[in-house]
């Protein structure tokens, strides 16, 4: 039997370098406009690259120049909570809304940002803000109610840790057996010493990851940011990385993160239509255009994430025999790395 654990939350200068040419005929306009997009690219370059404070000085100065550029304050502002500054991002989250009244996903940030400081009034109208707007939205829903158990823990720190502790237990238990009713009879018979909880996860961009598997550990991690998530969404994390335990080794590869992804995105698009959630609807939509289109993109993701990736790996694509260094195909095109972790 696979099994269910929880474990508490444990409430988790730049130097511009090369100089720009200004050529001589530019007026000033057009001058601050060159330095503008300039500085704007930089900024984009440096977020994406994880530098963040190099990008927090570009986009300062890129507003420097265009201070009603809602586009860069919002830039600036998920820059700032990548750099885990969530106080700093609140005034430039809000100037971005004031432009984007209805952009649910940006309301529930800023209601994120007002958790992360402690102001659980104020993030709670912004989670209520944006369900209004989308009553469906997962991403507000689990904060709200993530944001909920926290005023309790200020009044009643037991009682608050009880019940966080059950409604985990309860999520996952769902989760586990709406993935183990989607894969095939029998997938998971091999993987009953796995763990799975809801905990702290390795970051990858300044953000958590959402799930992973340690084969070390034998053990698949969810973000405890999804303590409160739907269980429907629960499961389809958990359907990605029994993908990852299924074959008993330590290696991922492209081809093994492409399968993940596919019975995931057939998941979603054949069994939830009630959740709304970005990240996934966004998988399902590569998906229904083809399984082709999404293996692109996740080939093209984790090649990003990791230059030296392997193409495939051991079961990966299935051979049907026992997986061993042999049955791998001559064209992986160089030696498997072992993985502790598999995202």
């Amino acid at each position: 039997m696979i099994s269910v654990i929880s474990q508490q939350n444990n409430r988790s200068n730049v130097n511009f370098g090369a100089k720009l040419t200004v050529i001589g005929s530019q007026t000033p306009k057009a001058r601050s406009v060159s330095y503008n997009d300039y500085a704007r690219t930089k900024a984009d370059e440096y977020m994406n690259n994880g530098h963040y404070d190099r990008a927090v000085e570009y986009y300062k100065q890129s507003l420097s120049v265009n201070p009603q550029n809602y586009d860069t304050h919002l830039n600036l502002a998920k820059t700032y909570t990548y750099n885990n500054q969530y106080d700093k991002a609140v005034s430039h989250l809000r100037t971005y809304l004031d432009a984007n009244p209805d952009d649910i996903e940006n309301i529930t940030l800023l209601g994120e940002c007002y958790k992360k400081i402690g102001k659980l009034s104020d993030a709670q109208d912004c989670f209520n803000r944006a369900l209004s707007i989308e009553p469906h939205y997962d991403y507000a829903r689990r904060n709200l109610l993530d944001t909920e158990n926290l005023k309790l823990s200020l009044i009643d720190p037991n009682r608050a840790a009880q019940e966080r502790y059950n409604d985990s237990i309860k999520n996952l238990t769902n989760a586990v057996k709406i993935a183990k009713e989607f894969l095939p009879k029998g997938y998971t018979n091999n993987m009953k010493d796995i763990t799975v909880s809801f905990d702290k996860t390795s970051k990858m961009g300044g953000r958590s990851n959402i799930a992973q598997y340690e084969h070390a550990k034998r053990k698949i991690s969810v973000t405890d940011e999804y303590t409160y998530a739907d269980p429907k969404l629960t499961g389809a994390y958990l359907i990605h990385e029994f993908v990852h335990g299924k074959d008993n080794d330590p290696y991922t590869s492209i081809r093994e993160e492409q399968d993940a992804y596919r019975v995931q995105a057939q998941y979603w698009t054949q069994n939830v239509k009630d959740v709304y959630d970005p990240e996934m609807d966004y998988v399902a939509d590569l998906y229904k255009q083809s399984a082709q289109a999404l293996d692109e993109r996740v080939a093209e993701i984790y090649k990003l994430r990791d230059p030296s990736i392997p193409e495939v790996s051991y079961n990966h694509p299935p051979t049907g025999k026992r997986a061993a260094a042999y049955s791998l195909s001559s064209d992986a095109g160089q030696a498997l790395k072992a993985y502790e972790i598999i995202v």
